[in-house]
């Protein structure tokens, strides 16, 4: 008889470990996937409430929940997840109301910015034509990383929103001395003259978070960052000015499909606060499009 009980208490007690370790595994998976799906879903919610209503928000949110469903299941590169992260925060910062175009501009151009994964690969002149490789998914620590740090990011700037406005620093003042970047990963770059204020009463829980993102180097301090981010504002205006011979290009072929793609991105100009973006981004938006149209950009265009 005790045998048989012994065996029963050895069944069940393999029987709940077996359990144990497949909930553990199971549950630390459904963590991962859901602090990228959290810090998504919050990039999303962020930016469509920037947008009023009207024709085009609900093309807006399908381009967005397509940009998200392939992020979940790791096949965007780090850098255009982070990309449009850094773009809706800095959009986000103007306080400004954008149409549904002008949101469309802002994440299809940070979705077409320069990753690591393509420009890392060196040119080559002669490069044998065959089937396009596939994707290979982020593995879940990826993920999870990411996740974390647009979470981070997302989380810290809410309250350096909050604190700026208690302190009535007006908010033209705090777009040009905090900016989001992607470099080596997100990021973020302070004026170096918002150091003064570390020390008193209403920005000493933000001085704590400071600390920590400076610990993590995820965030830089800058000298003058207002006059850098007026450089690449002049730049990025220049690029949005020369789509100008591409649209008419386009409304002369009659091709609506890559027209409606960089009209987008030229009604950014309409804005009270033009958002900075990647100047390379424009140019690769603009370049594709016209190529998928059967338009070749001449050389100098594409060697800008």
């Amino acid at each position: 008889m005790w045998e048989v009980f012994r065996k029963i208490g050895l069944f069940l007690l393999v029987l709940i470990i077996s359990a144990g370790i497949y909930l553990v595994f199971y549950a630390e998976k459904e963590v991962r996937q859901d602090v990228l799906e959290y810090s998504l879903t919050l990039m999303g919610n962020k930016l469509l409430a920037m947008v009023t209503d009207g024709v085009g928000k609900n093309k807006l949110t399908e381009l967005y929940e397509g940009f998200k469903q392939k992020a979940k299941q790791g096949n965007v590169a780090p850098e255009q997840i982070e990309n449009v992260a850094a773009s809706i925060l800095n959009v986000s910062n103007t306080e400004s109301s954008l149409t549904p175009q002008q949101a469309e501009g802002v994440l299809r151009s940070a979705m077409m910015a320069p990753t690591t994964r393509i420009s890392a690969v060196p040119h080559k002149a002669h490069k044998p034509k065959g089937p396009p490789q596939p994707t290979i998914p982020l593995k879940p620590e990826r993920l999870e990383a990411l996740g974390e740090r647009v979470k981070t990011m997302f989380e810290f700037n809410e309250h350096m929103h909050n604190t700026m406005k208690k302190h009535a620093l007006k908010h033209r003042e705090m777009v040009s001395q905090i900016h989001y970047q992607v470099r080596d990963g997100l990021s973020l770059a302070l004026d170096a003259g918002l150091r003064a204020h570390m020390n008193e009463k209403e920005f000493r829980n933000l001085a704590k978070e400071i600390k920590y993102l400076e610990r993590e180097q995820l965030l830089e301090w800058r000298e003058n960052l207002s006059e850098e981010l007026e450089r690449e504002m002049e730049e990025m205006k220049g690029e949005l000015e020369a789509l100008d011979e591409s649209l008419e290009e386009l409304k002369k072929q009659q091709i609506f499909e890559a027209l409606d793609e960089l009209e987008s991105l030229k009604s950014l100009e309409h804005l009270e606060y033009i958002p900075i973006i990647n100047a390379d981004s424009i140019r690769k938006l603009v370049e594709n499009s016209l190529r998928e149209a059967g338009i070749h950009p001449p050389p100098e265009e594409s060697n800008k």
